[in-house]
């Protein structure tokens, strides 16, 4: 599949992921209300966010495939772990805010809920959540997409929201006619803590893996793996007396600047062989990711650091 394809695919899933999230937000927000669960609310609230975010997904995705410009000669692929972070931060902000609301709620004697409205929309929502998230899953590592993933992750929250939340008013069912029965309108703002505090360890680890890639920070995976050993081997096979690799992940792009140092007796190399050279190496390292690739040469080592 080739970029614009994979780019036409996103935007697909992700206008479906709206208009799905959109349906389900408006039926929570009825429920929460009618019921008067903070618990629900928080789902819909975070389905919202999702909503929002997911809309902001689409216009990067639009705006990332245009040609670089004056402005942006090293193209925009920044912007995509950009949108990612923002995502991720309002995410936690979401947990955090929820968590703190609730702490105040069991604090002030807990919360009484209409159980008998909010378990089949929770039981339908479980159902609907988990179904959406194993396809956007199956989607995003068919496409290799970092958007489709994050719409996965957001619909995986969802249905485990749901289900926490079913578990908690289930119980609820049978503490109401025991001695515990004083507990049951705590099990709503105690849900919510739980959950909120579970849910932040995911959109955190997105965040810093993002924040990584605009700070330019060494991927350490597998595609730079194989640069380095690609590069070594290449010094090796011409006897070069060095090489430095130095690759950055931005979003779906790679920055790498490969540098090999040639003893002196090399330093009339042509232009030419240099060129087969470096179509060699882009042979072995080139893959289905845009890169920026700069390969030099030099017989000092200071032109290297």
């Amino acid at each position: 599949m080739n970029p614009r394809q994979k780019r036409i695919q996103e935007r697909k899933l992700i206008k479906l992921s709206i208009a799905t999230g959109s349906a389900l937000t408006i039926w929570a927000i009825v429920v929460g209300i009618i019921g008067d669960s903070k618990a629900i609310i928080f789902d819909a609230l975070f389905s919202m966010v999702g909503l929002s975010l997911s809309g902001v997904s689409l216009l990067v995705n639009n705006f990332v495939r245009k040609p670089d410009d004056d402005n942006l000669p090293f193209g925009r692929s920044q912007f995509e772990p950009f949108a990612i972070t923002v995502q991720s931060s309002v995410i936690i902000f979401l947990c955090l805010y929820s968590l703190a609301t609730s702490v105040i709620d069991i604090m002030d004697g807990g919360k009484a809920v209409e159980l008998g409205i909010a378990l089949p929309y929770l039981i339908s929502s479980i159902v609907v959540c988990f179904l959406l998230w194993l396809f956007f899953k199956n989607k995003a590592a068919q496409l290799q997409s970092e958007y489709v993933r994050i719409e996965s992750t957001e619909w995986q929250l969802d249905a485990l929201l749901s289900f926490g939340v079913l578990g908690g008013f289930s119980l609820a069912y049978f503490l109401k006619d025991t001695s515990l029965a004083y507990m049951i309108p705590y099990l709503d703002p105690s849900m919510v803590v739980i959950i909120s505090i579970l849910f932040l360890r995911i959109p955190a680890r997105t965040f810093w893996k993002n924040v990584r890639e605009l700070l330019q920070f060494a991927p350490d995976d597998e595609v730079e793996e194989r640069i380095h050993e690609a590069s070594e081997q290449l010094a090796e096979k011409y006897n070069f007396t060095d090489s430095l690799v130095r690759v950055a992940k931005t979003g779906s792009s790679y920055t790498i600047e490969i540098d090999f140092l040639l003893p002196k007796h090399l330093s009339d190399m042509k232009v030419g062989d240099l060129d087969l050279i470096r179509q060699e190496l882009y042979d072995q390292i080139k893959g289905d990711y845009k890169m920026w690739l700069t390969i030099s040469f030099t017989t000092e080592r200071k032109w290297m650091i």
